[in-house]
């Protein structure tokens, strides 16, 4: 796993970077140790390291295992430390004009690295802090000058937090050296160690949220599966290093494929704790109608991030100009965040959550409102077929998210209190609801229901 080939563009020649879409397209699958690693904690494939950099969610808790003592978790977290101090040497020679002869400096996309190792909890902190050591060393080591090791370090060490620091270190001519710019580094880490536990939060939502949806979703998935009987099933156990015909060795999602592969064939033998009964369970879905399901997938999580930037749009808007948020003053909006209605570790995670930060000064009611994405084709569907869906749809919104609810994610305003949700909304993809008459027959359908509807497209 070389870092800095990912930072790089081709001018300075080497080994080809890992494309930016493969890491910034990337959806995370459930956690799951095999998809990075093998037994003993080697990493596999060319890819395993870049994605779980760039899973924070999945960084984060090999961190926490490996600072808990598991040993597969710290053998896997040795090799991201080596091969990110390496990275930072690398990057060096090359960004600095040290083993590049594209004068003066190569293609290194700074702004990526925020992205790639985006992290803002320990392990994304320890990461960071490598990559900038590794890359200060070398600097130093061939006696570069500090003021360009300054500008180097600021974008490096936390993801370009020092940069942030009101343009402090570099903005214009540069007035510290390397010492002031870890120091100013460390006062940015310090500023967003008190935002770091809630987009932590956030983070690890995000990825509850996306296995909720993976599990609905493949439970419907109309694809062929493979045998239930376990001897026959063995027979066709997929393998990293062996995947089908056309497919690369380190294709990421071959190995999301051979990961969901062995937890449904421990569900399957009845190996795996807090699983439903392997009678229950479902074989696993054939490899194409796999690939098949998780693209499908992928469109869903795509629309509802779109709906998701949308409406946090419209939150900066004057109430005059907004659609979707009115009656509000300062409204905050969340995706995926995480409610429940009783006492428990079941949650429900809300496409979008809305709440009037203004209606929570001086102990007041809260505003609260709810959004339920759906992408439902309604192009072919006659009267009666629109209305049922319609209604199924509002009823279903109702269920999860009207009424009472406990908010669960920590450091959002609401966190721990019970609080009634007081508009709840549908949002279909506009795309799949061309004409004027369907909607109007939606709108009028849901209205029957007190849910409001909206068409995103």
């Amino acid at each position: 796993m070389v870092l800095s080939v990912v930072l790089m563009g081709s001018r300075c020649g080497g080994v080809e970077a890992v494309p930016s879409e493969v890491w910034r397209r990337d959806v995370a699958p459930p956690f799951d140790y095999g998809l990075y690693s093998d037994a003993q904690g080697r990493l596999v494939g060319e890819t395993s390291g870049v994605l779980l950099v760039h899973r924070s969610a999945h960084l984060e808790k090999v961190y926490a295992d490996a600072q808990a003592g598991d040993a597969r978790a710290r053998r896997l977290l040795d090799q991201l430390e080596v091969a990110t101090e390496a990275a930072g040497v690398e990057l060096a020679d090359k960004a600095l004009g040290l083993g590049c002869s594209a004068l003066p400096t190569c293609t290194v996309r700074w702004a990526e690295l925020s992205e790639l190792i985006s992290s803002p909890g320990p392990g994304g902190t320890r990461l960071r802090g490598l990559l900038a050591r590794g890359f200060e060393r070398q600097a130093r080591r061939e006696q570069v000058e500090s003021a360009v090791i300054t500008v180097a370090l600021n974008a490096l060490l936390v993801g370009g937090v020092a940069m942030a620091v009101e343009g402090r270190a570099a903005s214009g001519e540069v007035r510290a050296g390397a010492a002031e710019a870890e120091k100013l580094a460390r006062e940015g880490v310090a500023r967003q160690r008190v935002l770091s536990q809630v987009e932590e939060a956030a983070a690890l939502e995000e990825a509850a949220a996306l296995e909720v949806r993976l599990g609905e979703a493949e439970a419907v998935a109309n694809g062929a599966r493979q045998s239930s009987d376990l001897k026959l099933l063995e027979r066709w156990r997929p393998s990293l290093r062996e995947p089908p015909p056309g497919v690369a060795e380190d294709h990421p999602r071959w190995a999301d494929y051979v990961s969901y592969w062995e937890k449904r064939y421990e569900e399957l033998a009845g190996r795996r704790p807090g699983a439903a009964r392997p009678s229950e369970v479902k074989p696993p879905l054939e490899w194409p109608d796999y690939t098949v399901f998780r693209s499908q997938v992928q469109g869903g999580v795509d629309f509802q991030q779109g709906v998701t930037r949308a409406l946090q749009r419209e939150a900066t808007l004057t109430e005059a100009e907004r659609v979707y948020l009115r009656g509000m003053s300062r409204p905050r909006v969340d995706g995926n965040l995480g409610l429940s209605r009783e006492p428990g570790p079941v949650l429900t995670f809300v496409d979008q959550f809305m709440v009037d930060e203004a209606s929570l000064a001086h102990g007041g009611k809260p505003m609260v409102h709810c959004f339920s994405n759906k992408q439902r084709d309604f192009t072919r569907m006659g009267e009666v077929e629109v209305r049922y869906w319609v209604s199924m749809d509002a009823r279903e919104a109702l269920e999860k998210y009207g009424g009472m609810v406990e908010i669960r994610r920590p450091g959002h305003p609401l966190f721990g209190r019970k609080v009634t949700i007081s508009k709840v909304h549908l949002i279909y993809d506009g795309r799949l609801v061309p004409q004027k008459r369907t909607r109007v027959a939606i709108q009028q359908i849901a209205r029957k229901f007190n849910v409001e509807i909206h068409f995103h497209e």
